[in-house]
């Protein structure tokens, strides 16, 4: 039992991602934990985390939230021992890609806008 609360800890720190299927497709297949019983709980534990998340994007913005996400994603594979520097790098590569794309997006909705008026 003790197991598969820890393992659907790390899941809830994934749900913050949109790999949130896969990770736990592969929690379960690296553990043998039932994935659907990691889905629900980690589901469940999530739920304060996404508040939070909700909260320092309303309070402190989207760059904020994006650390957050990308702390969240290190502290899961940290907890489940798939941590890798290269994985690590990774993460904060999408973080910034992801940064930027809501600069340009936000910029370049207004121009979009402004050609339909």
């Amino acid at each position: 039992m003790e197991r598969e609360i820890l393992l659907s800890l790390a899941f809830a720190l994934f749900i913050l991602c949109p790999r949130m299927a896969g990770m736990c497709a592969v929690l379960s297949e690296m553990s043998g934990v039932n994935p659907y019983s990691i889905a629900v709980v980690g589901g469940l534990i999530s739920i304060p985390l996404i508040a939070l998340m909700v909260y320092v994007t309303i309070k402190l913005g989207v760059g904020y939230a994006i650390a957050l996400a990308v702390a969240t994603d290190i502290l899961s594979a940290l907890a489940t021992g798939t941590f890798r520097l290269r994985y690590g790098i990774e993460i904060v590569l999408i973080a910034l890609f992801l940064w930027m794309g809501v600069i340009v997006a936000g910029k370049l909705a207004v121009i979009i806008e402004s050609v339909f008026r």
